[in-house]
């Protein structure tokens, strides 16, 4: 159990999954991989935290250590999805993506070894009528739900990326930002991306809408002035 400025998260294998608190329950920020869903219940238990509050998921991406087990989740709490338009074709066909580079050559290295032990593939998460499907930043629709945040569209990692940013300061980034891997130079950085450019153009839009405090899928939280200091560092003409 993790309780960190009041947020409650637990993490599953590599991934943290957030809880933010709505009018009807709570709003799951994100799933892992299909494998951990009996632990996500029993640590779900443990924070006090029943199934059947559990109204929405919201996934920052397609990947399968975020959207792994969606479906079975769905299937036992009746949760209405939050995604966005990109993300539908690879939900559909439960496999991530293959547009995507490692951030350097320590990264290609871990994972040209990951690749020979482990699928990146998940059961299909196939939308209904019922979920939302955002198409780029909304302003409104967290604060219908009883949640004082906006969406916004954090592309570069992936082409689907959404993130939320709260009134306090929280930001909930998916995998824009990581604090994971240090030993691998990433910096804050996405450890795959497709477009670095749009990596740091993502980081700004974080930044300008008051984030304080982020909360990255991979990683332990860490202050904005990181994502500044970085974004310089590397955008220095």
């Amino acid at each position: 159990m993790v309780r960190i400025n009041e947020v409650q998260s637990i993490k599953l294998s590599y991934t943290n999954c957030y809880f933010l608190k709505c009018k009807e329950g709570f709003l799951l920020i994100d799933t892992s991989y299909p494998k951990d869903y009996d632990k996500f219940e029993k640590k779900i238990e443990k924070i006090g935290i029943n199934l059947s509050e559990i109204k929405y998921l919201f996934l920052t991406h397609h990947h399968d250590d975020h959207a792994g087990f969606a479906t079975k989740l769905v299937q036992n709490t009746g949760a209405i999805i939050i995604t966005h338009k990109n993300a539908i074709p690879y939900l559909k066909d439960g496999k991530s993506e293959e547009n995507s580079q490692p951030i350097n050559r320590r990264i290609r290295f871990i994972f040209k070894i990951m690749n020979k032990f482990h699928e990146f593939i998940y059961p299909p998460v196939i939308l209904t009528e019922n979920d939302i499907v955002i198409t780029g930043d909304n302003h409104n629709l967290l604060k219908n739900l009883g949640i004082d945040g906006s969406i916004l569209y954090t592309p570069g990692h992936t082409n689907d990326h959404l993130s939320i940013i709260l009134a306090n300061g929280n930001a909930f980034v998916g995998d824009i930002a990581m604090n994971f891997l240090k030993f691998a130079g990433i910096k804050r950085r996405p450890i795959y991306i497709q477009d670095i450019n749009m990596v740091f153009d993502s980081w700004q839009k974080i930044i300008n809408y008051g984030a304080k405090v982020i909360y990255p899928a991979h990683g332990k939280p860490f202050h904005v002035n990181d994502l500044i200091k970085y974004k310089k560092k590397f955008t220095k003409s």
